[in-house]
């Protein structure tokens, strides 16, 4: 199905500013938010954020119950992905090829383990305390019990992958890693616990790599032919590939999993395609500035989409694929994760070094203006507060994972 541009959507075709500069704006909102604007102050989430700053060569622990910087943890290389499971986290330096353990309660770093020469990318598994990394001067999968300290299984690789997604299959229940390998053009997919390894090529570049929810389907975005390849995982044959606007460098599901938001350069706009039954790209829409990372709530169903470029977060509302709010955050906004609880959405700003925090309540009090005052007709003015708060992070912050309290 060829992807259609909703012009009625409301989405500003040129980049959209605000009327107060963001020193103003931010402060304006920290007022707003001590005054409690008239209605019930908010609570935080009863968790951390575990932030890399690569910049640093630190990661830090956000209390996200206060948004205060609970604690610094100093690391002897520039740490890359982070990752967290029910009570520990787990921050990679790949220079060294190590892997630092993280106490929440403690706010500490317990111990580290050097796990290879060099890695660069890290997951875990659905089983608490297991970690799958790749090493690209080996071209191996490394799979290890972090628990005991024990690799498990190394798998060799055709090519150096750029991307890694792990997911159980619904049906055969084998737990899959599948990677993308860059200008290779390979697809490899791994079954963590026998080691059975398979492989395809595509023409082009690949990237993004993601399972659907039930493991039962791969999509890889193809960048030279700005195509969606969608791929049955366990044969890796080809169901359909979906033509795009721009390149899918950036692959976020709804919070029912059921529709896929690709955005990436050469346009902007967000490609909704349904990732069930018939799939296909249903429509493309405006959002904002060159868009980049993004990430969907459940409740309400909104999809937060980072200018890459800028230092905007445009806000759409999923049912009506219309844009219901737009906030100043940091400069390029890289990374988003929103809380378990649903409340925040957390914007990690690459250019600033900070971690900008959106109360996704108050999205819904926001209301609009077009043509206000001396303003340009179709420019957004937004009333109400979404920026809840700013907390310096370091230079070059990387990655973001949120864990919670024990209970």
């Amino acid at each position: 199905m060829k992807p259609s541009t909703d012009d009625s959507s409301g989405f500003p075709r040129t980049r959209v500013r605000s009327a107060l500069s963001r020193r103003e704006l931010l402060a304006f909102s920290a007022a707003l938010v001590t005054a409690g604007c008239g209605r019930a102050r908010a609570t935080g989430f009863p968790g951390y954020a575990l932030i890399g700053a690569a910049g640093e060569h630190s990661a830090v622990l956000v209390d996200l119950n206060t948004f205060q910087l609970a604690a610094r943890l100093e690391l002897r290389a520039a740490p890359s992905a982070v990752a967290a499971d029910s009570d520990r986290g787990y921050i990679l330096t790949p220079s060294n090829g190590t892997v630092h353990f993280v106490d929440c309660e403690r706010k500490a770093l317990t111990s580290s383990w050097r796990l290879n020469g060099d890695l660069n990318l890290l997951q875990l598994t659905p089983e608490r305390g297991q970690i799958v990394a790749t090493s690209p001067g080996d071209r191996e999968l490394v799979i290890a019990d972090a628990q005991h300290r024990k690799v498990a299984r190394r798998v060799k690789l055709a090519s150096v992958p750029v991307d890694l997604d792990i997911k159980p299959h619904s049906r055969s229940r084998k737990v899959y890693a599948a990677l993308s390998g860059g200008t290779s053009g390979t697809v490899e997919l791994v079954d963590l616990e026998s080691g059975a390894h398979r492989k395809r090529h595509i023409d082009g570049e690949l990237g993004c790599i993601r399972f659907r929810k039930d493991g039962e389907v791969l999509f890889v975005g193809n960048y030279n032919e700005k195509t969606l390849a969608v791929l049955d995982t366990e044969s890796l044959a080809t169901i359909c590939e979906l033509p795009l606007p721009m390149r899918p460098e950036n692959l976020s599901f709804s919070g029912d999993q059921g529709q896929l938001f690709v955005s990436g350069s050469g346009m902007d706009g967000v490609s909704i395609v349904f990732a069930y039954d018939t799939i296909e790209v249903e429509q493309t829409v405006l959002a904002g500035y060159q868009p980049g990372a993004m990430a969907c709530s459940t409740s309400p169903n909104y999809l937060f989409v980072a200018s890459r470029a800028g230092s905007e977060i445009s806000i759409l509302n999923v049912d009506s694929r219309k844009m219901v709010a737009l906030t100043q955050v940091g400069d390029k906004p890289s990374r988003i994760e929103i809380t378990p609880d649903q409340q925040y959405a957390l914007v990690l700003n690459e250019g600033s070094g900070d971690l900008a925090v959106i109360r996704i309540p108050a999205i819904g009090n926001m209301r609009s203006k077009t043509g206000a005052g001396s303003l340009p007709s179709g420019i957004l003015t937004l009333r109400g507060v979404s920026l809840f708060a700013m907390i310096p992070i370091g230079q070059n912050p990387t990655d973001l994972a949120v864990f919670s309290e024990r209970s």
